[in-house]
């Protein structure tokens, strides 16, 4: 085996897309032992979509019972989460997402069978059905709180502090600018570094 870094060369067909195919988001969203369509969920919806998830109740079992003959993969085994109506309210926002990546391991190897079982990598975002992890990024890429949240996280990275309600119409400015030359991060932050909010600073 190689060791070390090395430039991996991906076919146009390759499984892993975008940036939610990158090993290190896809081991630091699971467990040392396995994968976790509700973190992986979770993250996204976090992250990439901006959007508020609630926190579990104090006394919740997060536990996720052994592999059986009847629930021989996760996706199995988590759907009991979907079934309870205290587990349903979070994770019916994060495991259909989630899913969509199970075809990569807790280390972010790909992988087409899970306990011996071939895997079902279909989902749901947001009422889009998906089939696998490359159908999913392509409905990411396509959503509509997506470049609203990269601007947003890209302004609090730039700036070092979250935008104020003045700051509001410069936002809506940079979302529609962003969306308009082609959702590009470097002519994004370039025009947040021109903004007369980077020439402003909070007291400590």
């Amino acid at each position: 085996a190689r060791e070390g870094h090395a430039k991996a060369i991906l076919e146009n067909d390759d499984p892993r897309v975008g940036l939610l195919g990158h090993v290190g988001i896809l081991a630091q969203h699971a467990h040392p032992v396995s994968t976790s369509p509700t973190l992986r969920g979770k993250f996204v919806r976090e992250t990439i979509l901006c959007h508020i998830i609630p926190d579990p109740p104090a006394d919740v079992d997060t536990s996720i019972p052994e592999p059986s003959g009847d629930a021989p993969t996760l996706r199995d085994r988590v759907q009991e989460h979907l079934q309870v109506a205290s587990c349903a309210a979070c994770h019916s926002l994060t495991d259909p997402i989630g899913l969509g990546f199970e075809n990569f391991d807790s280390l972010g190897r790909f992988r087409t069978l899970d306990n011996g079982v071939l895997i079902d990598a279909s989902g749901d975002l947001d009422g889009a059905p998906f089939d696998d992890f490359a159908t999913l990024a392509q409905l990411l890429s396509e959503h509509r709180d997506v470049g609203p949240c990269v601007v947003d996280n890209a302004m609090r990275y730039g700036l070092g502090r979250t935008q104020t309600v003045e700051e509001a119409p410069l936002v809506k400015a940079l979302t529609q600018r962003f969306s308009m030359q082609g959702s590009q991060l470097r002519t994004l932050m370039a025009d947040i570094a021109r903004s007369p909010a980077f020439r402003r600073t909070t007291a400590p």
